[in-house]
């Protein structure tokens, strides 16, 4: 488990890790732990909330901070799937369009509208509580991993190792090593998390069965636009629910 572990750090993260015989096997045998890789992304998500910089530009920091420890394979997914989904054409098309190297419109589209929004949500929450950019971060990780464990996977590609072995055994997993979170927010904190862990399942299932019907299954592209998706989507509901709450409670 703890080499599968380090292997996964290697290859979700950019951090200099030296590891031996590389193996997408040995990661997918313990892709549960995916969601830990989230505690990280999510902590430095929470310290770097700290630095003195005004709020527009620290979110802009942090957002870009994440997608360049990852080097930036989910945000080029997401380009990726935007090109796929959008495109008027058969299966086998969609997917060549997929692997095309150059970003069209549609991608772009797809891109710049993550941004702005991400960012926007981002200085949102650090007005209320950074740790839910730690919620967020880990909760992204586990629509990554509810997709794979709902889709089906295509053949080509690394993503397959990984969807090809994820189950309702590892979401439940998933899930167990989720709850924490819940621990470090007072009681509306906990209802927005658990809010967010239900969308965020949800949310994967989603991804996994419109992945089906636009390419035939869930390769690596698809992975990473569902973890971009269900961090800005996250970011959205937990403001909606927290600002709603807060409406609702002084109009009484």
């Amino acid at each position: 488990m703890i080499r599968a572990f380090k292997l996964m750090l290697s290859f979700f993260t950019r951090f200099p890790i030296n590891v031996e015989d590389f193996n997408f096997d040995t990661i997918a045998e313990h892709f549960y732990l995916v969601v830990i890789i989230g505690y990280i992304y999510g902590a430095i998500s929470y310290f770097l909330s700290f630095l003195p910089l005004p709020p527009l530009l620290l979110s802009c920091i942090i957002l870009f901070t994440i997608e360049f420890i990852n080097g930036f394979h989910h945000f080029d997914g997401l380009l990726d799937f935007g090109e796929g989904l959008m495109v008027i054409a058969d299966r086998k098309t969609k997917l060549k369009i997929m692997k095309d190297p150059y970003v069209g419109t549609f991608g772009l589209s797809f891109g710049v509208f993550y941004i702005i929004t991400t960012v926007v949500s981002i200085y949102y929450i650090l007005k209320i509580n950074p740790l839910y950019l730690l919620a967020v971060e880990v909760l992204s990780k586990l629509s990554l991993l509810s997709c794979a464990s709902f889709g089906n996977p295509l053949k080509e590609g690394t993503g397959k190792y990984f969807v090809k072995r994820a189950d309702e055994k590892f979401l439940a997993l998933a899930l167990i090593l989720s709850l924490p979170l819940l621990l470090i927010f007072d009681s509306t904190g906990r209802k927005a998390v658990s809010l967010a862990i239900i969308i965020s399942v949800l949310l994967g299932l989603f991804m996994a069965k419109l992945a089906k019907g636009q390419f035939g299954g869930v390769n690596g592209d698809v992975l990473g636009a569902t973890n971009e998706v269900s961090r800005v989507i996250n970011l959205i509901a937990i403001l909606f629910f927290l600002l709603t709450l807060e409406h609702n409670l002084s109009s009484l």
